[in-house]
């Protein structure tokens, strides 16, 4: 496992504040929209903020924006992959959509850990292409041989657990363990709050793509990153 990092990626953290700062000035206008969005769901966003209090493993104040979603979904390429691995399903917002673009004969793991949240997610079955999992991502190894998933034989994983959350070298456990699931040019997508992925995903992928949604419930990165 790589530890160290390049002049290059020391780069991308500095001038990181820069890039921030320029798409809030062009995007600020768009956060209407969001807000526009989960006023006609306030019963459910007080639900979820709750469920946010009592579990702080709980990635968002918020379910998923539908731009945010659109954004994962896009970087997922869901025509050519069939074999999706989701870290933190929470309510099944995202993976409600992943669903209805899946393949008929695709499948697709969700690993939730609040119980709150997994009776949620558990509501989107019956549908046998969907297996959500109550448990801990860090265990995704085992949970993937669960379900019959081999080392290097799935297309996508997504996350949206707090990596910010994880210790230094349980992120890097986590990941080693992400990268050895993709097949060979298998991409893992993880959308995030904070910066905390950008130094180590170089250390356990090829290329990383990294894109902003400032049109969410607190804006996220969303990162791309190609085994």
């Amino acid at each position: 496992m790589k530890t160290k990092h390049s002049d290059k990626d020391k780069d991308v953290l500095k001038n990181l504040g820069r890039f921030i700062e320029s798409q809030f000035k062009k995007s600020l206008h768009k956060v209407e929209e969001v807000f526009k969005d989960n006023k006609a769901a306030d019963d459910k966003l007080f639900s979820y903020f709750k469920v946010f209090i009592d579990d702080k493993g709980v990635a968002s104040v918020t379910p998923s924006s539908k731009y945010l979603v659109d954004r994962v979904l896009k970087a997922m390429d869901l025509k050519h992959n069939k074999i999706v691995v989701e870290y933190g399903a929470a309510s099944g917002v995202m993976t409600r959509k992943i669903l209805e673009r899946l393949a008929p004969d695709g499948r697709i793991v969700s690993i939730e850990l609040n119980e709150k949240l997994f009776e949620s997610l558990r509501e989107l079955t019956p549908d046998s292409r969907l297996h959500p999992y109550r448990g801990d991502v860090r265990e995704v190894d085992r949970i993937a041989r669960h379900y019959g998933l081999q080392a290097g034989g799935v297309d996508v994983i997504i996350s949206g657990i707090p990596f910010a959350f994880l210790s230094h070298a349980g992120r890097h456990e986590l990941l080693d363990k992400t990268a050895a699931l993709l097949r060979p040019g298998g991409r893992f997508i993880a959308y995030q709050v904070t910066t905390h992925l950008i130094p180590i995903l170089k250390d356990h992928f090829k290329h990383v793509d990294t894109q902003f949604e400032i049109r969410n419930i607190p804006p996220h990165f969303v990162f791309t990153a190609y085994k």
